[in-house]
């Protein structure tokens, strides 16, 4: 040991007496045989150990590993012998938290304090983990993988360049924005399931953010099955596409912020309109919301169909730009908004930040396609609630779209 106790010493003793003690007293209160005592002092000789001269201390460290090991292998063999539970978590904690006090003697703070409230935080959710996995089901879980092999997987390993001369096929931008769109809708697809139940307004708002054309479908033929809820869905409508606007005036912030002050006044009054009209609309007393059931918005599938849309529309609208100029650009955003407004929108961005074309014709090709992603919904809520008055709500919620997008061009 050093010769002279120093000031860094005493708060490196302090911080692993008071990291061991928090992880046993979480174990304590769970019940478990090794609890605040064990963990303390577990803590401590990890932190003596790192503490030692450089001659003698991994020694020191590996014998307080091996000891720690030891202690775990006769506690789980006692339990075995009891015939209860081998308690392999608790004994996980108490290795991870000799680890930890040994960090601290090597003069870390952050990363063993951080470990040690992330290990506690999990010991002490075990009930709600344990509970959430129950209501996952197989196809959600396949989704989370398949959305960490797309972000963690492929997209490091491809090119940072265009991979044609004509710099038309920039692979890591369109996977990027494939993880990026993905990512936003497998979250909200998880806040729909949790709150969908709770009212159209979580329904109609986290599903349109999700996807707004789906939501809109759904409630459709919700209204077409029982024509009284029609009020209530008209309200979700209206929350969708409000949701609709506000992603994709996200998206174009996020990835060519110099377009959004061009985009900005037409994407609030619009959304400010179709927000007008869902608080008029009210709630429908005495009725459950319309259940809108949404398959998982991620899947590998799904994954590839937009990424080769966002890769069509990215190379139509830079061959429309550069043959046609603004014109042909605009033409595409709005075919593309009938398809995928999100898509629309991140290509207009994505040609933005490259300086293809100018910001201004980005924000008003984002504004198109928003508008074209609203028009489509006439024909499928025709279809879905035929014999109500839902379409024509519509219809005329659309007109004062359209007049305040005017309003607001025209201001522009």
């Amino acid at each position: 040991m050093r010769p002279e106790a120093t000031l860094a010493d005493l708060q490196n003793l302090a911080l692993s007496l008071a990291l061991g003690l928090l992880v046993g007293l979480e174990r304590h209160r769970a019940g478990k045989e090794l609890g605040m005592r064990t963990f303390a002092f577990t803590a401590l000789a990890g932190t003596l150990a790192a503490s030692v001269e450089p001659a003698y201390r991994l020694a020191f460290m590996l014998a307080v590993l091996g000891f720690t090991a030891l202690l775990v292998v006769v506690n789980s063999w006692q339990n075995l012998r009891a015939q209860e539970s081998v308690e392999i978590t608790t004994s996980v904690a108490l290795l991870l938290t000799a680890l930890n006090g040994m960090l601290v003697g090597h003069g870390e703070i952050f990363t063993p304090v951080a470990a040690t409230l992330l290990m506690v935080l999990l010991l002490s959710w075990k009930e709600e983990l344990v509970g959430w996995t129950a209501l996952v089901s197989r196809d959600e879980v396949h989704a989370a993988i398949y959305l960490g092999v797309i972000s963690f997987v492929i997209l490091p390993v491809l090119p940072r360049e265009p991979v044609d001369p004509w710099g038309l096929f920039d692979l890591r931008r369109v996977w990027f924005m494939v993880v990026l769109i993905s990512a936003i809708g497998f979250a909200n697809y998880v806040l729909l399931r949790v709150y969908g139940a709770r009212g159209v307004a979580y329904t109609g708002f986290l599903g349109g953010l999700v996807n707004s054309t789906a939501t809109v479908a759904e409630m459709a033929v919700k209204v077409g099955q029982h024509p009284q809820l029609e009020r209530y869905a008209f309200r979700g409508v209206m929350l969708a596409k409000a949701a609709m606007f506000l992603r994709n005036g996200l998206i174009l912030g996020l990835f060519a912020p110099a377009a959004l002050p061009h985009g900005l006044l037409p994407v609030a009054l619009m959304t400010l309109v179709t927000l007008v009209l869902a608080a008029r609309a009210g709630d429908a007393a005495g009725k459950e919301p319309p259940a809108v059931r949404l398959a998982s918005p991620f899947s590998l599938r799904s994954a590839l169909e937009f990424g080769l849309l966002f890769l069509i529309l990215n190379v139509v609208a830079t061959l429309g730009q550069r043959h046609l100029g603004a014109a042909g650009f605009y033409v595409v955003s709005l075919l593309g908004g009938m398809v995928s407004s999100a898509s629309s929108a991140a290509t207009a961005a994505n040609l933005a930040a490259q300086s293809r074309i100018a910001t201004d014709q980005a924000a008003y090709g984002t504004v198109l396609a928003s508008v074209a992603s609203a028009l489509v919904l006439v024909p499928i809520t025709r279809r879905g609630a035929r014999g109500t008055g839902l379409t024509r709500r519509l219809v005329m919620a659309i007109g004062w779209m359209l007049l305040a997008g005017v309003v607001a061009w025209a201001i522009n």
